[in-house]
């Protein structure tokens, strides 16, 4: 079988790839960054798409980047804020916590003939690591400062340019794959659909269906209990369902049973529940054919081998393998009925 490309084009191929393993090899630190941005621009690019039909399309994609940005930096801003302006508190929480524990006899410091465990001195020789770990975050400002001029450029070129660089790379595939790259794309977009947009707005609805909740708990730091749980919505599985069993705990130990009551008779099925089995679902939709087991796996195992930018890749990659995995047995398949054919005739 003759081979579709010239010999020139077979050298142009080469050159090709020794470009993409130098540019691999230079600026593989930012590999990670460049990933979330160009997955955050697929999802986004629809409002680009919109937006196109008012304005310019550089315009377009400059709006979106930007309105991207502010809810970036301000849901960080606010984020920070929050769990800084709480520290204290949060601290205060977990030794009386302790400390009513240790008084109930449900854990021990040690032997009776030692003394309680000073918790308060505890967390702040915590405090010293915590302190040094903000100074390491300090002393690397430039390097994020960098790091977000990189993500929020790429953001920009993705979705000014991604239609047109998707559609030149479509044009070059042999038609009897255009049905596979279809069914590839439409489970990529789907599965980045998840992960930014129904998993942010299950954080969302968990944080607006949080703040009566603590507010009729009575235990005051309303907005700081709604973020934590909101924040831990975005942990599959686990939830904000931690943050209940943390928080039962403590009114057990410091005897508010009216609260330990509220957390299970209202908070847990209204704040972890609700969003989960019933929003999540909703906003899904059919969206997606992968088993949400096979997506928790690609979130915990992406978080556990690639850091923050697995969150993204994880599940992803099971989802394309998936895929793959289907299509497979459909090649299979078809080989075995063409054979049989083959043999018949």
């Amino acid at each position: 079988m003759k081979c579709a490309f010239a010999e020139h084009d077979k050298l142009a191929l080469l050159i090709i790839g020794i470009v993409l393993f130098l540019t691999l090899y230079a600026f593989g630190s930012l590999l990670g960054v460049v990933i979330l941005a160009v997955s955050l621009a697929i999802v986004v690019m629809p409002l680009k798409t919109w937006l196109s039909r008012f304005v310019s399309e550089q315009i377009a994609a400059f709006a979106v980047t930007f309105i991207v940005g502010c809810l970036v930096i301000g849901s960080l801003a606010f984020c920070v804020a929050i769990l800084y302006g709480n520290a204290d508190y949060l601290t205060q929480i977990i030794t009386e916590t302790y400390t009513a524990l240790i008084g109930m006899q449900l854990i021990t410091p040690g032997a009776t003939s030692t003394p309680l465990i000073d918790v308060a001195g505890i967390i702040n020789s915590h405090m010293d690591t915590i302190q040094s770990g903000f100074l390491s975050v300090v002393s690397g400002f430039t390097a994020a400062i960098f790091n977000s001029i990189i993500f929020f450029l790429t953001l920009f070129i993705f979705i000014y340019f991604g239609e047109n660089i998707w559609r030149d790379l479509l044009s070059g595939i042999p038609d009897s794959l255009k049905s596979f790259v279809s069914h590839i794309t439409e489970i990529s977009s789907n599965t980045l659909y998840s992960i930014y947009i129904v998993h942010i707005s299950t954080s969302v609805i968990t944080f607006l269906l949080a703040i009566p909740f603590f507010y009729v708990l009575g235990y005051g730091h309303i907005v700081f209990w709604s973020l934590i749980v909101a924040l831990f919505q975005l942990i599959p599985i686990i939830g904000p369902t931690l943050i209940m069993i943390f928080l039962g705990i403590y009114a057990i130990a410091t005897g508010d049973y009216r609260a330990a009551a509220l957390i299970a008779i209202i908070g847990y099925p209204v704040v972890c529940a609700i969003p989960d089995f019933l929003f999540r679902p909703i906003m899904m939709g059919k969206r997606t054919s992968i088993h949400p087991a096979i997506m928790w796996v690609g979130f915990f195992g992406g978080l556990w081998l690639m850091g923050i930018v697995g969150f993204v890749i994880g599940p992803l990659v099971l989802a394309l393998l998936v895929a793959s995995g289907r299509e497979l047995i459909r090649i299979m398949k078809q080989a075995k009925e063409n054979g049989w054919l083959e043999k018949a005739g």
